[in-house]
């Protein structure tokens, strides 16, 4: 017997997938269901409209160290030291104002030794904060 051409096979020979879709499906639902989400903490960003302004804010006490062409160290542009004895400035400073800044300013032809020296010279006098900036000409 030859089989005839455009003859078609039975519909009971095609594969049923509707039982797949069907485990497929519950399987999907089990795994969201039983998933944890942990909450992961990223970086806590401050915007400005979480902190209102406070106009009321005094500015720390600051001790202004200017360093000059020279090499010399003025201290709050009044007196004039040599740049390995401002510890003993900054650790009186630093007394007198527990929350105050140190500001280095820096001549732009000064030698930056000389600035780098002032800067740990003023951290070893317990200073808080250091801020370093370039005089204008």
């Amino acid at each position: 017997m030859a089989k005839k051409r455009g003859h078609k096979a039975p519909a009971g020979d095609d594969v049923n997938v509707t039982p797949l879709m069907d485990i497929v499906f519950i399987m999907l639902i089990f795994f969201i269901v039983t998933a944890t989400f942990a909450r992961e903490k990223g970086i806590d960003v401050k915007t400005p409209e979480d902190t209102p302004p406070d106009d009321q804010s005094i500015p720390p006490p600051a001790l202004l160290l200017s360093i000059q062409q020279d090499g010399f160290v003025r201290v709050n542009n009044v007196r004039i030291i040599d740049a390995l004895s401002t510890t003993p400035v900054v650790e009186e400073f630093m007394a007198r104002e527990p929350k105050g800044v140190v500001l280095v300013s820096a001549a732009p032809t000064s030698p930056a030794g000389i600035t780098v020296t002032v800067m740990d010279q003023a951290y070893a006098g317990k200073a808080s904060a250091v801020s370093l900036a370039l005089q204008q000409e």
